[in-house]
């Protein structure tokens, strides 16, 4: 059987095929681009795997894209990073084993025939590989990807691979939500008996699988499918709702904003969040449950979504307080303690929309002078 990329695809994987021949290397896609072609669903992450160094095709997919290289996690991978929607990722073929479970792989050896590559990933559909450097886009197929494609099931490729990587479990559901598959028989119970291991992941690892499920257009039957499993208590009190915006971070803020200020906190702070986000995070929760009307003009991220929380919010509520230290001096204010309680009691008030503009606000503090 042949698969062949679609144009826009196989524009980019010409040259790399290209630099892969010249050099005898073997170069194949693999994982969730081939996948997706046979399903003829879009994908721009184009996932490579060479029978050799993965240098020589990642310096050509970066001079094709308009990007550079960076070398991505522990196994040397080669991500190529462009302003364009394409992102490719190139790896050497390898082989892994887990010295215990829920622990990273370690590597065995490199170079190693594609079928042995193709035994380390996660289920018989994401198990397929398509030839490209001789021309031939010859899919190789040894554990049976394209009959559970056609049969719409997920099936892991062997007994142990749940304890091996219990984040597994989490894309297993991803995968059958998105694409409304049926697990394997034995899937489940499976997925069930390597809980006790999922509960030693890291937070880092945790935090991906959180990101890749509030990735999905549709998370909600994802988070119901762990449930069942005993798998969404690993990443904290969350729970879904339709109503959810869009976009990752929008939907985490939506996440600890529905656990309340305390709660919201502690699932923020459960996971390792590059620090910006995590201040946006932590920006959010203080001025959601705040009563007062900000000092400063929040981000405007930040004011969306507390709005998107508190929908009922009066329009001046987000504003910067429009009185000021300076406006209570000139109203013959001197700086203490009463002053500060006129600043808050000002900010209250705008907050709950008694004060709706700078007049009115000028006006109020004026009575009180």
């Amino acid at each position: 059987m042949r698969v062949a990329p679609p144009a826009a695809a196989a524009k980019i994987l010409r040259p790399l095929a290209e630099e892969a021949r010249v050099r005898g290397a073997a170069l194949y896609a693999v994982g969730g681009p081939v996948r997706d072609w046979l399903l003829k669903r879009p994908n721009f992450d184009l996932d490579l795997t060479v029978a050799g160094s993965p240098d020589p095709v990642a310096d050509a997919a970066a001079r094709v894209l308009g990007g550079t290289v960076e070398v991505f996690g522990r196994f040397g991978t080669r991500r190529i990073v462009s302003k364009g929607k394409f992102r490719i990722d190139v790896a050497t073929t390898r082989a892994e084993s887990y010295p215990t479970p829920a622990v990273l792989p370690v590597v065995d050896a490199t170079g190693v025939p594609i079928e042995r590559d193709l035994l380390r990933r996660d289920f018989t559909i994401n198990a397929i590989a398509v030839r490209l450097d001789d021309g031939t886009n010859a899919v190789t197929d040894p554990y049976g990807g394209l009959r559970d494609l056609k049969d719409k099931i997920v099936r892991v490729l062997h007994p142990a691979s749940f304890r091996d990587d219990p984040t597994r479990v989490f894309r297993a559901a991803r995968f059958m939500a998105r694409l409304k598959y049926a697990a394997a028989p034995g899937l489940v119970a499976s997925a069930k008996a390597a809980l006790p291991h999922a509960r030693t992941l890291s937070p880092h690892r945790l935090l991906h699988e959180l990101d890749c499920l509030l990735g999905e257009k549709d998370p909600g039957p994802a988070f119901e499918l762990l449930k069942k499993w005993g798998y969404l208590s690993l990443l904290g009190d969350v729970r879904w709702s339709k109503a959810m915006p869009a976009g990752v971070e929008p939907r985490l803020a939506a996440l600890a904003s529905a656990l309340g200020a305390s709660k919201g906190k502690a699932f923020v702070d459960a996971f390792p969040h590059e620090h910006r986000r995590r201040t946006r995070l932590h920006e959010i929760l203080a001025l959601a449950f705040s009563d007062k009307a900000p000092r400063s003009a929040p981000e405007p991220a930040v004011a969306a979504a507390v709005r998107r929380f508190l929908p009922k919010l009066p329009a001046a509520a987000l504003k910067p307080c429009f009185l000021t230290g300076s406006d209570l001096i000139a109203a013959g204010h001197a700086p203490g303690p009463e002053f500060h309680k006129v600043l808050d009691a000002a900010a209250r008030l705008q907050r709950a929309g008694k004060l709706k503009t700078r007049p009115a606000a000028a006006a109020w503090l004026k009575k009180r002078s």
